[in-house]
């Protein structure tokens, strides 16, 4: 599969002299936070404002719980990948490659395609899904070397949260660009709507959850601040919704449940798409997510778009989206005890949680169209194009 023009667009002699560029990511299935920006990206105007091709550079419905390993399949497909975006360079030649990256085996990958495109006379745009720590912070040596290099390779680097901006302290001139994530946020705000007219309803109150479920998303820490919670049978309903990242996690924290008595009280639900996923936000009240290592998590977007007042721990950009006690509430991550309270407050607080909807709503409005951010985006590109250096 080689890149194809965005929306039909094709190549011409008679078109107008803007921008090529070449996205490169993925799209959903699986679904997380790259898949969703990409496929929102695809569904902006940014075709009609610059020559867009994308290129898939993550095997399309690729199994979740083999990600990252070193086996035989996944070196292959990798290889794949980067074969697909050598040729989607030399068909699309452009001024601007924009690789959306992450952590682990994600950065190695992408390393390869940012040579490959500057061999091609292409200039770089790095955009860093995930937190610094989880890509820098507190690695080894030989990572952080690795991590420079390819940062060299790179005319610019676009960072979800103001965490990145350390990045001007380890490479000293290099332009970073902070952009936070952004999605259409009509169908969300539809829900928002509906919610501010209504009156608030008895218990059980329902807490919803949306991502990867393991541990490392702090999955297991809303089981135990459910367990923690006092009369939570009749207080609250847990609905966690997602893809399981490590089959014997999900397998754990099943039996987890069940030990605890919580069945019924904390319910595992596959991933949800499209009308089914809107389903929950509409159901839900309070949105939690006490994750370990985050960049900008699209569902914390998507929740505060929906007017769900959100529980969320401080890592990485999370702060960035949720302010303490104006739309949400901040845990440490790995704290269930600190988790079990916030939650409890706002439980037991319905004037609180009106306020944080509210609050949540106007966030998100203010902050992340898909259609603003696509604008910052094409600046960023002119950017790379003719770099003036600095931060964002």
């Amino acid at each position: 599969m080689t890149s194809e023009p965005v929306k039909g667009q094709t190549a011409s002699p008679l078109k107008p002299a803007i921008l090529r560029v070449l996205l490169a990511g993925h799209l959903p299935p699986p679904l997380g936070g790259i898949a969703t920006y990409c496929e929102s990206l695809v569904g902006s105007s940014l075709s009609e404002r610059v020559d867009l091709a994308f290129v898939q550079t993550s095997t399309h419905g690729r199994d979740l719980s083999q990600a990252g390993s070193a086996s035989y399949a996944n070196i292959l497909a990798a290889l794949k990948d980067i074969g697909r975006f050598y040729q989607a360079v030399r068909a699309h030649r452009p001024q601007v490659c924009h690789l959306n990256t992450a952590y682990g085996a994600s950065f190695v990958k992408h390393s390869l395609c940012a040579a490959i495109a500057r061999l091609a006379g292409s200039r770089v745009l790095l955009h860093l899904h995930c937190s610094l720590s989880a890509l820098y912070t507190g690695k080894p040596g030989w990572w952080r070397w690795f991590f420079r290099q390819v940062l060299r390779l790179a005319s610019g680097v676009i960072a979800l949260s103001s965490e990145w901006k350390q990045l001007t302290q380890i490479l000293p001139g290099k332009p970073v660009h902070i952009l936070q994530n952004a999605i259409d946020l009509e169908p969300y705000q539809v829900l928002a709507r509906a919610r501010s007219v209504q009156t608030p309803h008895a218990n059980p109150l329902r807490i919803l959850y949306l991502g990867y479920i393991w541990k490392a998303k702090g999955s297991f820490d809303i089981v135990e601040a459910a367990r923690l919670m006092a009369g939570v049978k009749e207080q609250a309903v847990f609905d966690l919704v997602g893809s399981e990242m490590r089959p014997p996690e999900l397998e754990q924290l099943a039996r987890l449940i069940q030990e605890a008595g919580l069945n019924g009280v904390v319910n595992l639900h596959p991933p949800a798409f499209g009308e089914d996923k809107l389903a929950y936000f509409r159901c839900a009240d309070i949105f939690v997510y006490p994750s370990y290592s985050e960049g900008m998590p699209m569902a914390v977007i998507e929740a505060m778009a929906s007017g769900l007042p959100v529980v969320a721990s401080t890592a990485g950009g999370l702060p960035d989206l949720v302010q303490d006690g104006v739309n949400g509430l901040l845990v440490e991550p790995g704290q269930p005890e600190q988790l079990a309270a916030a939650l409890q407050k706002l439980m037991t607080n319905p004037n609180l949680r009106r306020s944080m909807q509210e609050q949540s709503a106007r966030l998100a409005a203010a902050q992340f169209d898909i259609e603003q951010h696509m604008e910052r985006l094409i600046g960023i590109y002119a950017c790379c194009v003719r770099p003036a250096g600095g931060t964002t």
